[in-house]
């Protein structure tokens, strides 16, 4: 690990991580109601540097550094996360994908600073056994439809990291955008 990741690992690590809860093995469909619960209330999230393709180039898309307060609340079998400036909430369930991964083999795109291996590596087991989750919302800026995509990963019960992905057709040309994300739950 790097140690700028190392760094930031030690600055998100919580008391909650030492919680009597385990965290690792609670990632299956059996787990949900418990994470449904913890996940419950306000976070903090924090949108961190990436970058956006389109037309085949690749433009940085740096942080946006604030830190806004969203609130996760249960909704029948799923999680929905929203804050004041959302057109629509986030739609959070169980993740049921491979492995999360960030490499890339294009240059021109950044690396994250912590990658979703470093994550789990912090949690002490692999990221399949780590709650996961995975948010879709839309929004319509300036007329273009923009299809969000979180895919969430807990590093403790008050931490979550993960990608936020863009996708969207602007005059015709498709456009990606990803960069990492940090959430933290609030105090009380």
């Amino acid at each position: 690990m790097r140690f700028g990741a190392a760094f930031v690992v030690a600055m998100l690590v919580s008391p909650a991580a030492a919680e009597d809860q385990p965290l690792c093995g609670t990632s299956t469909q059996r787990d949900w109601p418990r994470i449904q619960e913890i996940f419950t209330g306000d976070w903090l999230i924090e949108h961190q540097a990436g970058y956006a393709a389109m037309g085949g180039m690749i433009l940085p898309f740096p942080d946006d550094g604030e830190v806004e307060t969203i609130t996760i609340w249960q909704m029948g079998d799923t999680l929905q996360a929203t804050h004041p400036e959302a057109q629509a909430p986030l739609v959070l369930r169980l993740a049921d994908e491979p492995r999360l991964t960030v490499e890339t083999d294009n240059p021109a795109i950044p690396e994250a600073l912590l990658s979703p291996d470093d994550v789990a590596l912090t949690a002490g087991c692999s990221q399949l056994e780590l709650p996961r989750l995975i948010g879709t919302t839309t929004a319509v800026v300036d007329g273009v439809q923009m299809n969000f995509t979180y895919r969430m990963m807990a590093m403790d019960w008050s931490t979550l990291y993960g990608i936020m992905e863009i996708d969207s057709v602007v005059h015709g040309t498709p456009v990606e955008a990803r960069r990492t994300v940090w959430m933290r739950a609030t105090e009380g």
